[in-house]
């Protein structure tokens, strides 16, 4: 792997995403999260040799933050072909990581030039039918094959139109989130797996585990440190994408937006919580302030 080659500009931390076999009860779960989900939308693909778009089998809500989102998704048939394919044939859960980037040809140049194999750059669409600016939000976005990302689906996006992404109706929310703000990444070898996402990132390799991405990271957990750090968590088998955090103004007010009764908080370093993997959709929550 050509290190200096891949390290030439970085990226940024976009959004993450679950994929659950029914929208409904993952929507559900998230509200009761304190979440204020969009509603459902059909994720379109571009053809370029036609000029249309067309339906690639998957819907799609959104839990829209001042900074970074989480996608919410079902894929309606699974053909071989799939690009979620791989991992959904294990399971249901976190399976996506998108980091942003301004240039999408530079990114795919740079990690091409690393020697990591990637998939040709696409363009897809969504209808955005929220808030005050309605219309197409259009993004770029290219993905890592299967064999250079087995934790999950790992992509670079560039969103043609973030206005329409990113609007004050949907980004309160009534636990007070405010970012989307890390991503706990379980590998047998932590080492290894932080060394090939930063350099497909664009950041420097992992210090004590940690991948900054702009003020945001990824960390790095071999299975044994990620039941350290959540006892009694639930884990995927590894690799995966185990969990994520979201940044929210107030933690009590975080705690005491989940539906009464029906979400368990266990306490996390620093005085925030997480919420365990069947209350979230097949991962970690962690809530920090």
């Amino acid at each position: 792997m050509n290190t200096k080659a891949a390290t030439s500009g970085g990226a940024r931390l976009d959004h993450v995403g679950l994929v659950g076999p029914d929208l409904g009860s993952l929507l559900d779960r998230y509200r009761a999260l304190g979440f204020s989900p969009t509603e459902p939308r059909p994720l379109l693909h571009f053809e370029p040799a036609t000029g249309k778009s067309a339906p690639t089998g998957q819907s799609s809500a959104h839990v829209v933050f001042g900074s970074g989102y989480l996608e919410l998704t079902q894929v309606d048939a699974i053909s071989h072909d799939h690009h979620l394919a791989p991992w959904l044939r294990r399971r249901f859960g976190l399976h996506i990581l998108a980091l942003g980037v301004e240039d999408i040809a530079a990114a795919h140049e740079r990690c091409a030039c690393a020697g990591v194999p990637v998939r040709a750059p696409a363009r897809a669409s969504r209808a955005v039918e929220y808030g005050s600016q309605r219309g197409q939000a259009r993004f770029e976005w290219f993905m890592l094959a299967p064999e250079a990302s087995p934790e999950g689906l790992l992509c670079f996006v560039r969103h043609e139109t973030p206005e329409l992404v990113h609007q004050r109706e949907v980004e309160c929310h009534p636990n007070g989130a405010l970012a989307l703000d890390g991503v706990y990444v379980v590998a047998a070898d932590p080492r290894e797996a932080g060394y090939r996402l930063a350099i497909v990132a664009g950041a420097r390799p992992a210090e004590a585990g940690t991948i900054a991405l702009g003020g945001c990271w990824i960390q790095l957990l071999s299975p044994g440190g990620f039941a350290e750090r959540f006892p009694g968590a639930e884990l995927p088998p590894a690799p995966c994408l185990a969990g994520f955090a979201v940044r929210v103004a107030n933690l009590r007010l975080a705690r005491g937006a989940m539906a009464p009764g029906r979400i368990a908080a266990a306490p996390a370093p620093g005085g925030g919580f997480w919420i365990d993997a069947p209350h979230a959709g097949g991962c970690v929550v962690e809530f920090i302030g």
